[in-house]
């Protein structure tokens, strides 16, 4: 396994004139974007002076720019740290406190929002503006530093090749039930994370991938970006999400593949243009990030009977791990499909031994794209990772006679409920089927007597006309009583962040609230 300055001095070796980015301002060759990279490098180093292992943080829109920073600060050993630009100022805050970044990239989109964190952070040395923003003695300018030509004994001096087993990327977890934390990947894990896509989706050397998910986030970087620069095929960097500007785009760069949350499908579904008469270079969609309904599987396939239609499950500490392909989600809609060749799974029991088939325990994983932990969070760790190389996902679920997966929902998010403990999921999955929700979340709540019941928030396709006692008696008639949500509310929408998951702490935070105030 090599590190990953190889994958862009590879592209460039085999296909220097094959387009590989392509922007809505510009396009890029392979020779192209290792030129780019080279000279940034070099900057890097000599303008900044940034070392081995030092961390340098990165917020911008998905971009030339964004993957021209991300080869440029692993080619030279230093660790990048990509924020996700959706989030509030204090979120980026505490993300680069905890990261310790010396060094940020920011687009010109981010100032004004950025400007106002790192003025209070003193361990931010240095800032790298994309485009036009207000100049001080800290920013520089990042189209000089890639456009500026450079000493060629310099640029010589940037093609080293960091260890494989050093620290790449500083990827943070999305924060769904508690403070976000730094999954610490190193060169090797993202390679190993990225075979692991190219293996489930059939990466080719011929793809066109529209990225539409962040950047900033691991799925999009190395489940779809740098897979797809290993095949030396083109990305299509897509910066803001516009249902109709993303279908003129996928018919006009002939996109053949592209991957988003069931949200976005969802939305994408609204248009008729979105079937195979329009947009007949496509050959692969790919759902992430959480379940798609079946019934949103079924409609997809009627406009798209010939592309596959892929679902798969994975965590930032791991990327991809399962791969749940068109025929299989057809007989089994509620799998999470079977390990990708390479990644190990299994399901324990709180005693870390192996349970029977069908029983529920906790999803396990082994192998190389399993990261090496939390960034200077020994015990959450410690806790993190089994004996064998293990990692603990937190996430429960059970394994079928067929070899596969499914997946019940977070470990602590069980609702124990009187000593009979069972899933959130299972009950979301009774309230789905009623015609008339459009989504729903569920959580335990304290009850004095039976320890926990369940609550429900429930999003009606018509607020107006929806029913809650209906929904009720729809969950009474199919579930046992246990199992019945003690309460229920309807809300016009569930808290999502910027990747479509579910924002478990913002309803705990709710709940915990109203009761307290009863």
């Amino acid at each position: 396994m090599t590190s990953l300055p190889m994958v862009w001095r590879e592209a460039e070796g085999l296909w220097p004139e094959k387009i590989a980015l392509i922007t809505d301002r510009q396009e890029l060759t392979y020779r192209e974007l290792a030129a780019h990279i080279r000279r940034l490098s070099n900057a890097l180093v000599c303008q900044w002076n940034v070392r081995p292992g030092d961390v340098v943080a990165l917020l911008a829109p998905n971009s030339a720019e964004f993957v021209l920073s991300y080869f440029a600060v692993t080619a030279i050993a230093g660790i990048v740290h990509p924020v996700d630009e959706r989030l509030k100022p204090e979120e980026i805050r505490f993300l680069l406190e905890d990261s310790g970044a010396r060094f940020a990239i920011v687009h010109q989109a981010l100032w004004s929002k950025f400007s106002t964190v790192w003025k209070t952070l003193p361990a931010v040395e240095q800032v790298l503006a994309i485009g036009d923003v207000e100049a001080t003695s800290n920013v520089d300018c990042f189209d000089t530093w890639v456009n500026r030509p450079a000493d060629p004994g310099d640029l010589a001096n940037m093609d080293m090749t960091p260890a494989t087993d050093a620290i790449a990327e500083f990827m943070y977890t999305s924060g769904t039930i508690g403070k976000p934390k730094g999954a610490m990947r190193s060169h090797a894990n993202a390679r190993a994370a990225s075979g692991n896509a190219r293996r489930a989706f059939g990466y080719r050397h011929e793809d066109v991938i529209a990225i539409v998910m962040p950047l900033s986030h691991s799925s999009a970087l190395v489940s779809q970006m740098l897979p797809m620069v290993e095949v030396g095929g083109t990305a299509v960097l897509v910066e803001r999400f516009d249902a109709v500007d993303l279908l003129a785009r996928i018919r006009d760069q002939t996109v053949t593949c592209f991957r988003a949350v069931p949200a976005t499908f969802k939305m994408l579904m609204v248009y008729p243009e979105f079937d195979a008469d329009h947009l007949p270079s496509l050959r692969l969609l790919m759902n992430s990030s959480a379940a798609i309904e079946s019934q949103t599987h079924l409609d997809i396939k009627a406009r798209f009977p010939e592309v596959e239609l892929v679902n798969s499950y994975g965590l930032t500490e791991a990327s991809t791990c399962t791969i749940l392909s068109d025929a299989i989600a057809r007989e089994h809609p509620d799998s999470i499909g079977v390990p990708i060749p390479g990644v190990e799974m299994a399901i324990m029991d709180d005693e870390e031994c192996p349970v029977e088939e069908g029983l529920t325990g906790e999803i396990w994983v082994r192998g190389p794209h399993v990261c090496h932990g939390y960034h200077h969070l020994p015990a959450e760790t410690d806790a993190l990772f089994a004996p064998g190389g293990w990692l603990r996902t937190g996430d429960m679920g059970h394994k079928d006679a067929q070899g596969l997966f499914y997946f019940h929902g977070r470990k602590v998010d069980v609702i124990n409920c009187g000593g009979r403990k069972y899933a959130p999921v299972e009950v979301e999955r009774c309230i789905l089927e009623f015609k008339d929700v459009a989504e729903v979340a569920v959580l335990g709540v304290p009850h004095r007597v039976l320890g926990q019941v369940a609550k429900a928030y429930v999003v009606f396709r018509d607020r107006a006309t929806g029913d809650l006692k209906a929904v009720t008696r729809h969950c009474a008639r199919s579930l046992p009583s246990h199992k019945v949500p003690f309460f229920i509310e309807s809300v016009e929408a569930l808290p999502r962040n910027s990747l479509g998951k579910m924002l478990h702490r913002e309803l705990k935070r709710e709940s915990q609230a109203v009761l307290r105030s009863h």
